[in-house]
């Protein structure tokens, strides 16, 4: 990394300095070294910047905090990308709050500009996680990468449909790329790499705070096509993001939710409000056709009966699918009269050809 973009990365690091600030101080000094160089009250007069501002660009300066980050970095195999780099992601450049540098783990490619960003609740209900498993799904098997914050609930299912359907994902922290938020999640944290990538504007080890998830958030709306909101409270996080995607000129699509569910009370309102309605995954390209899904690929994914199923088998599948926070299968045997024994071989068919999923408390959920 030589002078200049050393120096970039050392404003980068310094308290109290974002992007917007950075850029004011480069359009009025010329470089970042130049920045570095300055005193502290040609900072505050010149620059436009507090005295404590100027203080930690003074401090940073001659630290080794950056000579430190970028060693840490290498040996975790995690690339530090300037935002005046050749290989910054695209989708982000030329935003005025655009991230002044970037950490990724894993790799972020070309394929990756035609991204969807799904985000929702923390506290996801099985309906919530039954249709973020098949938008995903459908989406990712299109080759359609899916982008979404690693967060508890819908991010966490988002992230892992794409990882069970083989396809991209993209993880943005709100904390640095060493730290594990939340602790739940480290293992997943992991994996995405390994087709996708793991990213943050965050130095590596900080932890996550209050002032962090929303300035994550930004980062999700800028690099996707668009956004989908499954499940949201009114002091959703989600409804951040969909601000910020709004803001940028990007499309924002909403799963309806329950009038009488606290989580969809803000989905619902932004639907009031004007945001696009997303009742299936194919509702959504007839809507965004920059996501150009032949038609005949549309229709290979349209959920049919498998002709294969008896009429016991048929019975539950329907049952089920009346469910959308999902039925026990002790409940299953109840209504349709059949012993508890053949409701577990039935149920078992119909997962393994991926028509039910399980979910937590052992109840039962239609794959749309």
């Amino acid at each position: 990394m030589n002078e200049e973009k050393l120096s970039l990365l050392k404003l980068a690091l310094a308290a109290d300095i974002g992007s917007t600030r950075l850029f004011t101080l480069l359009g009025t000094f010329g470089k970042a070294r130049n920045v570095l160089n300055a005193s502290k009250g040609e900072l505050i007069h010149l620059g436009g910047v507090s005295e404590k501002t100027a203080e930690s660009i003074i401090i940073i300066k001659d630290s080794g905090k950056a000579e430190k980050e970028l060693v840490t970095a290498e040996n975790n195999n995690i690339d530090v990308v300037l935002f005046n780099d050749e290989n910054y992601p695209e989708p982000l450049k030329n935003y005025p709050d655009m991230p002044i540098v970037l950490y990724i783990k894993g790799a972020i490619l070309e394929k990756d500009y035609t991204s969807l960003s799904i985000v929702g609740s923390r506290q996801a209900t099985n309906y919530g996680k039954s249709v973020t498993a098949d938008f995903a799904g459908y989406f990712i098997r299109k080759g359609i990468t899916v982008v979404s914050g690693l967060a508890r609930g819908i991010d966490t299912e988002a992230h892992k449909a794409a990882i069970q359907n083989k396809g991209r994902t993209i993880a943005v922290l709100g904390n640095g790329l060493l730290v594990n938020y939340p602790p739940e999640n480290m293992i997943l944290q992991a994996k995405i790499p390994e087709n996708g990538a793991v990213i943050s504007e965050y130095p590596l080890t900080k932890q996550p705070d209050k002032s962090s998830f929303p300035r994550r958030n930004r980062i999700i709306s800028a690099f996707s096509k668009a956004t989908l909101i499954v499940e949201a409270a009114l002091q959703s996080g989600a409804l951040i993001t969909a601000k910020c995607s709004a803001e940028y000129g990007k499309d924002v699509f909403v799963v309806p939710g329950s009038i009488y569910s606290d989580f969809s009370k803000g989905t619902n309102m932004l639907i009031r409000e004007g945001a696009m309605l997303a009742l299936s995954p194919e509702d959504m390209v007839n809507q965004a056709p920059y996501f150009d899904i032949p038609e005949e690929e549309q229709k290979a994914q349209q959920p049919e009966l498998l002709d294969f199923l008896n009429e016991n088998e048929v019975a539950v599948l329907n049952l089920i699918s009346e469910h959308d926070e999902g039925i026990h299968s002790d409940e299953i045997a109840l209504k349709l009269n059949i012993d508890i024994s053949h409701i577990a071989a039935i149920i078992l068919k119909l997962e393994i050809n991926d028509l039910i999923r399980s979910m937590p408390g052992q109840l039962y959920v239609r794959v749309r």
